[in-house]
């Protein structure tokens, strides 16, 4: 089994190996800052894996497919970089630590459609496409998130933007007048009872039917 720790080495020896030097376990565990016992073990796994060779107390060689593995890991790595960074204009380390924790779990369709994306971005804004500038600017506006009507405070006012009970508690909902994109007002919460303003006229909710009625703050 291939696990995310097993995947970290082998990007960090890929990177390690690319850079045209001769890695050993210090390298390695000095890169990883770990402990050369903790990466001498790991070693033995992924010599057991067939993903590298190890010289006796020497250099650590990467097979064709430990190599491979680690240009995937490494990869995915530098797309979710980019896309971090260069979209949605994070800076460097923390669109390298989003990236860290995400590269294991992407897998080649979304590696593929990363990088396309990222190739439509920069292609437009090397020619200077308008679209480019608005999404940034849209992207320094603040927008508050969906909450249920269990987490807004009285007097908040909203959007409604989904319903999400199952049948038939969505139906009744629906049928007094709690459909995306109408907008509410909190008028009360008394009792566990939420009291709402919907157009012209009023609905109470219990508690368990409010919390399947989520709104954005006007």
């Amino acid at each position: 089994m291939i696990t995310a720790r097993i995947e970290d080495y082998l990007e960090e020896l890929f990177l390690l190996e690319s850079t045209g030097r001769t890695v050993t376990v210090t390298d390695l565990a000095e890169r990883l800052k770990i402990t050369k016992g903790t990466v001498t073990a790991t070693v033995q796994k992924l010599v057991d894996q067939g993903f590298l060779n190890h010289e006796r107390y020497g250099a650590l060689h990467l097979t064709d497919s430990g190599r491979r593995k680690g240009l995937v890991v490494f990869r995915r790595h530098e797309g979710l970089r980019a896309f971090f960074h260069e979209l949605l204009g994070l800076d460097r380390e923390k669109s390298s630590e989003m990236a860290c924790c995400m590269e294991h779990y992407v897998d080649a369709v979304t590696e593929e459609r990363l990088y396309a994306l990222l190739e439509y971005f920069r292609r437009a804004r090397a020619e200077r496409d308008p679209w480019v500038d608005e999404a940034f600017a849209a992207l320094e506006k603040p927008i508050l998130l969906p909450l249920p009507l269990t987490l807004s405070p009285e007097g908040a006012k909203g959007q409604i933007i989904r319903i999400t009970a199952d049948e038939p508690l969505r139906k009744k909902l629906l049928d007094s007048g709690l459909t995306s994109g109408i907008n509410i007002t909190l008028l009360q919460v008394k009792d566990g009872d939420y009291t709402l303003q919907v157009k012209r006229h009023t609905v109470d909710l219990p508690l368990n039917e409010a919390a399947a009625v989520w709104i954005q703050a006007n």
